[in-house]
């Protein structure tokens, strides 16, 4: 977009708000062109504050529009003459940065001018021309007289937290923090960080001490934060959450007191996963100089930050007092965060499973082209896995098996390609080499010089949010049937996750068996139990029996062929995941597509789905695993193992259905050899009803008068 697109229109077709001539209905408070040129001094802080969505594009400030939503239809220009001047290009609206100020923030003009310069002057702490009706404080704050600062709290989500007022007395500055939740004259628990909403959406933030410093970094265009009471802060009291994954850049004030300040945070900021820089001041600076002082001398902030040094992460600490649960753990836990909604976490290490030829590259493709083209809104996020889509940013798919001309042709398939998207198919880098494999020395697991480079360019690329490896198989010269490799591996996928603050997603394959079921899916995956134990969360597809796929298909209406219906779920999770069966429908693309809410929405009737339901209980009996109506191996319980239409069924409907099939002695109810129950469910002359089944474990022993599982 270029400076034409700003010149002014006719106003009868492009009316243009200047403040410039509004007259004053009331005795102004404080002085308009003051006002305005503070805030053009600092537009971009006022942009960040205004629009914590929004983002610079060269010389330009760009959001979807005066609400403050993703997007760049409103522009504001950033330098030259134009500066301050905006223009939003969906509407027509238009103005200087006045104007900006009094849309955003709901002010009807010109009635409410002098509310709105006083609003944007309290903002700004601009004096007031004129002293304010007085009103008089608590007494305990009498002697400290009106306050010089004022510096805002805010949450990420704009909610004022807390206000910090300095005051100048005979004996020197003074802070005092104003707790808005308790509106009270104290600090708030726990504390907050400064600039929230621009920390948010940033990926490298710096840290200094006070809310001076913050400021005039903001000022030249720098994202910067600190810690409510500056050095003197209580570091085990504020929550650093918000820096978790991102770059900090320590930036100390010039004295000993600073130095002490930037090793107590930079030990916290490691603690909560940043990835932590340390801004060397330059010698000849003197003492106290700070990042204000830089920014005021004209110095090179830039180069500054540039120079400061990575800190290599320390060993993590086992000095049990410096643990105590009421010093570690204040406020509210950090919200677990996801790239998947219930599927697959953010910046952990996850494992997607299948057997060969289901579809999983391609599938693992797709989703990192979503993560690279999502612009992180709930209103345009994509359904994966059977979650909502969270996480964006820069994607990184590594395929060991096919070459570049597959990978252009589904891309090809997929769509527009996203500018943070990197494909690499080593096949036509070099080919597969091992990131594993044995020591020479101690034949134990080790990383190799190929696994060495990978890691290094990717904890330096900003924005990371998803490596996928597909598969582990080629990359890894080590036995996975040995715990302690999986183990190994595990854990190395898990500290790149940690360093990156990335979800790092590996395809494996199944063993050669068959899956129709999670718990079977689960059993299938190839390779010790260690593999699976040491990832947050497993996702694996299988194809269901060809019944079942035969019924999906005709509630879809779509033509059945092999291979076509796929099932896939999340078969092992740490903590709160979606465990829902999801169904998926191979394309013409040759992509599993979602069809989950197609199949429920078909709503198949009682009279189509108890036909099904009787052959599904009878082929059970048949395979030695019957259900009962009710308990740990009831219709209900076990439901995920019955068609995909029966997922969504509740409880008492699908027990209803039992007992309707039994009335017709459809279904009978039968007595395992050395059992006193009847309870077991199966079709007049099955293998349960005539005492001829043999039960596999889980339902009852091996043997035909096996013992009953506790139902």
């Amino acid at each position: 977009m270029n400076e034409a697109a700003l010149q002014p229109l006719p106003a009868a077709v492009h009316p243009f708000l200047d403040f410039n001539d509004v007259p004053d209905v009331a005795t102004p408070r404080r002085d308009k062109d003051e006002v305005r040129a503070r805030l053009l001094d600092q537009l971009e802080s006022v942009l960040i504050y205004l629009f914590p969505r929004g983002k610079r594009r060269g010389k330009q400030f760009v959001v979807g529009n005066l609400q403050g939503d993703p997007g760049d239809s409103l522009v504001i220009e950033l330098e030259g003459p134009k500066r301050g001047l905006w223009i939003d290009f969906d509407t027509g609206e238009s103005g200087d940065v006045l104007a900006l100020w009094a849309c955003v923030r709901g002010y009807t003009l010109p009635a409410d001018f002098s509310e709105l310069l006083d609003d944007a002057g309290d903002w700004l702490v601009v004096p007031r021309i004129a002293p304010a009706p007085a009103v008089r404080p608590a007494a305990a704050y009498d002697d400290l007289g009106p306050h010089t600062g004022k510096w805002d709290y805010f949450a990420a989500d704009g909610q004022l937290l807390a206000c910090v007022y300095r005051y100048d007395t005979p004996t020197g500055k003074q802070y005092r923090p104003w707790d808005a939740k308790a509106r009270a004259m104290r600090m708030p628990e726990p504390r907050p960080l400064y600039n929230l909403p621009a920390v948010a959406v940033s990926d490298a933030v710096v840290l200094v001490e006070g809310e001076k410093c913050a400021d005039a970094l903001m000022q030249v265009g720098i994202v910067a934060t600190t810690a409510m009471g500056g050095a003197a802060t209580a570091i085990d009291k504020t929550d650093w959450t918000p820096l978790t994954g991102k770059t900090v850049a320590v930036w100390p004030d010039h004295d000993e007191a600073g130095a002490r300040y930037a090793d107590a945070v930079i030990a916290k900021l490691m603690h909560v996963g940043a990835k932590v820089r340390r801004v060397t001041v330059p010698p000849d600076r003197p003492k106290k100089w700070d990042a204000a002082d830089a920014v005021a001398e004209g110095f090179d902030v830039e180069g500054v930050l540039r120079s400061s040094r990575p800190v290599a992460a320390a060993v993590p600490s086992l000095d049990i007092a410096h643990w105590r649960a009421a010093d570690r753990f204040v406020g509210q836990p950090q919200a677990r965060r996801w790239l998947v909604e219930g599927v697959f976490p953010q910046a952990q290490a996850a494992l997607m499973a299948a057997a060969g030829g289901v579809g999983k590259s391609f599938l693992l493709l797709a989703l990192a082209r979503e993560v690279a083209a999502f612009d992180g809104s709930w209103v345009n996020a994509p359904t994966l896995f059977g979650g909502a889509l969270a996480g964006h940013g820069v994607a990184i798919y590594v395929t060991a098996e096919d070459d570049a001309i597959e990978v252009h042709n589904r891309l090809n398939a997929l769509g527009p390609i996203p500018d943070r998207l990197y494909v690499l198919p080593l096949p036509d880098a070099g080919g597969a080499v091992p990131l594993f494999a044995p020591d020479p020395t101690t034949r134990g697991p080790a990383t190799t010089t190929a696994w060495t480079d990978l890691e290094r360019q990717l904890k330096a690329m900003p924005g990371l949010r998803l490596v996928v490896l597909d598969p582990l198989q080629p990359l890894c010269a080590l036995d996975l049937n040995v715990p302690e490799n999986a183990q190994y591996v595990c854990s190395r996928l898990a500290a790149l996750a940690a360093a990156t603050a990335a979800s790092v997603i590996v395809s494996h394959h199944f063993a050669k068996r068959e899956a129709s079921t999670p718990e079977q899916a689960r059993e299938a995956i190839r390779g010790t139990g260690g593999l699976v134990d040491g990832v947050r969360s497993v996702y694996a597809l299988w194809n269901p029996k060809e019944e079942q796929a035969k019924a999906i298909c005709k509630t879809l209406g779509e033509p059945f062929e092999r291979g076509r219906v796929v099932m896939g779920g999340v078969v092992k999770a740490n903590g709160r995941a979606n465990l829902r069966v999801t169904t998926f429908l191979r394309d013409a693309r040759g992509l599993l597509v979602d069809r989950s809410q197609d199949v429920t929405r078909a709503g198949a009737t009682d009279v189509d789905l108890l036909p099904a339901l009787k052959a599904a209980i009878a082929r059970a009996a048949a395979e030695g695993k019957p259900y009962t109506k009710t308990g740990g191996n009831g219709v209900y319980e076990r439901r995920h193992e019955l068609p995909e239409a029966f997922h969504a069924i509740g409880k008492h409907r699908l027990a209803d259905w039992v007992g309707t099939l039994l009335d017709r002695e459809e279904l009978v109810m039968a007595m395992a050899q050395g059992s006193k129950l009847v309870k077991w469910l199966d079709v007049p002359g099955g293998p349960v009803a005539s005492g001829q089944a043999v039960f596999v474990t889980g339902h009852l022993g091996r043997s035909g008068a096996g013992r009953p599982d506790g139902d």
